[in-house]
């Protein structure tokens, strides 16, 4: 159950609720969620620990609302993505695509979840949103290999956690400010773990 406390709706409640949520991102991504005490978040949002308390409840409704917002998005994302594009090699292209840029532009919720998946898993809101993203892709797995494109002798779950772990690997090498774009890795990651699973027909 959430534990989420209800702002007071006032734009001054909800922007001050909004930096109390960035900062707890910010915070948790540096320093990991068990590592992260609510004076450390309330530090980088510069307010009194005990404020934080008049929005949410504990560590867990602070992270549960951080990644909820970013999963949600996602969520939404693929799942236009696997509606709108028929043909299946197009859809996971775009599944790529969509998973890459959110490294980029939610780069401190994709390291809560890979650092703290064992902390933040039991959460169920969080739970349940991973697991529309798993069946989001696998459906679209499974499409493709229906339609003789994409190889049959393959595990498709074992496809899918072999795109993913490729896709969130770039986050530990990746430099927005680098030489090299999220479109240039789009391009390259594409081509490679779309290839490696085709159809040879």
């Amino acid at each position: 159950m959430s534990t989420r406390r209800r702002s007071t709706g006032s734009p001054t409640g909800l922007a001050r609720k909004e930096l109390i949520v960035r900062a707890a991102a910010k915070v948790f991504a540096e320093k990991g969620f068990a590592n992260a005490t609510v004076r450390d978040i309330a530090d980088e949002a510069d307010t009194l620990s005990g404020s934080l308390y008049y929005y949410f409840d504990s560590k867990e409704a602070m992270v549960e609302e951080v990644l909820g917002v970013y999963l949600d998005i996602t969520v939404r994302g693929y799942q236009r993505a696997a509606d709108e594009l028929e043909d299946p090699v197009e859809a996971l292209h775009e599944l790529i695509s969509l998973a890459l840029r959110g490294l980029v532009q939610y780069r401190a919720e994709v390291t809560i979840l890979q650092n703290d998946w064992h902390n933040v898993r039991p959460i169920e809101s969080i739970g349940r949103r991973q697991r529309e993203v798993e069946k989001i892709w696998l459906a679209t797995i499974e499409r493709g290999v229906a339609a003789g494109l994409f190889r049959s002798d393959l595990d498709v779950r074992m496809v899918y956690r072999t795109l993913m772990g490729a896709i969130q690997a770039v986050i530990r090498w990746f430099d927005p400010r680098g030489k090299v774009s999220v479109d240039e890795i789009i391009e390259v990651q594409s081509s490679i773990l779309l290839d490696g699973i085709r159809s040879s027909r």
